[in-house]
């Protein structure tokens, strides 16, 4: 191949061939284009989780993100222009360490393998795509409206088996099958290489991500009045994914549920629905499904990489969306053949 619109279309083909992407890296920077670089480092810090020199490449990653270089996905648009950007399998460090400010008890950090790729919407489902699929109104009537904002707004409203009909819609008229991310699947996207509590380092602004600003943040200034704003208003990750920090809460597919000690491949979560002391005696109280990434008038511990809220057995007011999940159809090509650069040594 010797353009970049041969080797897009060769990704589109087949995303989870990892020489491809490598041998466009390797044609990207002979080029003098900092787009190889961005493939580089983020293949380097999700395939494993012992990097030599880790800080120093995770921050020479956000600086390229900062600095404008754009993702290569390889991305896809469906039939209702809905962009979806390609994930590469690898594996991380799910959950925090104790040291991390605003740590949960039940983020026991673990190791977890990807072994597939998926692809995961750049942002969460807005109320112009929703209405597009389902019958039902996107926000209660006394909700934020707006084709941009992010669909089901408040939990009063829309519920679990409303996004699962969506979902299902969706994969009948498009061809694809949607689902819901893992919660392992979303935290591995949100990190994207990175270690830190939130993708942008050990601090983030409301420059960056849109949530009540509290400590431990740049700023101390708080957002009055939260309310989501429409998506893609703040800055991306380097897979290209929009409001991953804050904004909306957004569904995952697993149960809530205790983490494991030990390495995982592919963890799913519980079977079912998990009962958890409620701190007044024996009682236990009902905790659904996972909710990730915090919202709008989140403090800043609630918008980290790692933390956890799940579904309460309670009625509770909260500003919950979701962004599909798919995982294509396996190619029969084989994977392209790479020439070891010997000069990088990878």
């Amino acid at each position: 191949m010797h353009d970049e619109e041969a080797f897009l279309q060769a990704m589109q083909d087949n995303p989870d061939d990892t020489s491809l992407r490598l041998i466009f890296a390797d044609w990207l920077e002979e080029r003098g284009d900092l787009r190889g670089e961005l493939i580089r480092l983020l293949h380097t810090l999700t395939q494993s989780v012992e990097v030599p020199d880790r800080s120093k490449l995770e921050e020479s990653l956000r600086s390229l993100v900062s600095m404008g270089v754009q993702p290569v996905g390889p991305f896809f648009t469906n039939h209702l222009g809905m962009k979806f950007a390609w994930i590469p399998g690898g594996t991380f460090l799910m959950g925090s360490p104790e040291s991390e400010e605003g740590r949960g008890e039940d983020e026991t950090q673990h190791q977890v393998t990807l072994s597939k790729g998926f692809y995961l919407a750049i942002h969460p489902v807005t109320q112009a795509t929703w209405r597009k699929v389902s019958d039902r109104t996107p926000a209660s009537e006394d909700g934020f409206l707006g084709d941009d904002l992010p669909a089901e707004t408040d939990t009063e409203n829309a519920v679990w088996e409303d996004c699962l009909e969506f979902l299902q819609k969706l994969s009948k008229s498009d061809g694809h099958a949607y689902r819901l991310p893992t919660e392992a699947e979303w935290e591995y996207a949100c990190r994207a290489g990175t270690t830190t509590p939130f993708f942008f380092g050990e601090t983030i602004s409301t420059e960056q991500a849109n949530f009540d600003c509290l400590y431990p943040t740049d700023t101390k200034v708080a957002r009055a009045f939260a309310k989501p704003t429409p998506v893609g208003s703040f800055p991306p990750n380097a897979w290209g994914l929009y409001d991953m920090h804050g904004n909306v809460w957004e569904r995952c597919q697993d149960w809530y549920g205790d983490y494991p000690q030990d390495a995982v491949v592919d963890p799913q979560g519980p079977e079912d629905s998990y009962p958890v002391p409620t701190g007044k005696g024996p009682e236990k109280e009902w905790h659904g499904r996972v909710y990730r990434g915090g919202q709008c008038d989140s403090a800043a511990a609630w918008v980290r990489s790692a933390n956890r809220w799940a579904e309460q057995s309670y009625p509770i007011h909260v500003f919950a969306g979701f962004r599909p999940a798919m995982t294509p159809e396996p190619t029969k090509r084989g994977p392209v053949q790479r020439k070891k650069n010997t000069k990088r040594g990878s």
